[in-house]
């Protein structure tokens, strides 16, 4: 004798009409925030208006870091001598983004809303501009796990934080050869 499993249950007809009426309302208000009609994304600026706490401030995260690398990347092109200095600015960045990135949401843009800014002509300025850039994010990242709702989650912005006060102190202590 061969058991048959029970069928399962059919949504009834209030499920298809909400379901039909949120589908409706998505492509009316054109969201492409997690809407499986739009494939267009959302600036990260908007979109965090709309996430949990601690996923928005994954996304505010990877957007200020993603910012800093561009400009970072800039002034190592813009400077090829300080490329050995700044590796370990720029692997720290590497690492930051590779633990975050996977909490930002699909659809939303966290790309640099602007192209990385103008590089200062000499290496010392650069260098000040770049170790500036990288406390204020260090700032940030403290601000948002003060902010954070899970231990863990401010945990790993803080220790995020503590790495680019490091890499501040250690861009700051040794001059730059002419």
């Amino acid at each position: 004798m061969r058991l048959m499993s029970p069928t399962p249950p059919h949504p009834d007809r209030r499920a298809f009409l909400l379901l039909g009426a949120g589908a409706a309302a998505a492509l009316v208000t054109g969201c492409g925030l997690n809407n499986p009609f739009d494939t267009s994304t959302t600036p990260a600026a908007e979109a965090v208006r709309n996430l949990a706490p601690d996923v928005a401030a994954a996304v505010t995260a990877v957007g200020r870091l993603r910012t800093n690398q561009a400009n970072l990347d800039a002034a190592r092109a813009a400077h090829p001598a300080l490329t050995k200095r700044l590796s370990g600015l720029t692997d720290l960045y590497r690492a930051h983004l590779e633990a975050l990135v996977a909490a930002v949401p699909d659809g939303v843009d966290t790309t640099p809303a602007t192209a990385p800014r103008p590089v200062p002509a000499g290496r010392a300025a650069a260098l000040a501009l770049v170790g500036k850039d990288a406390a204020a994010v260090q700032v940030g990242l403290v601000d948002l796990a003060v902010q954070a709702r899970s231990g863990p989650f401010a945990r790993l912005l803080g220790s995020m934080s503590a790495g680019l006060a490091q890499q501040v102190v250690l861009l700051q202590r040794t001059p730059v050869a002419r």
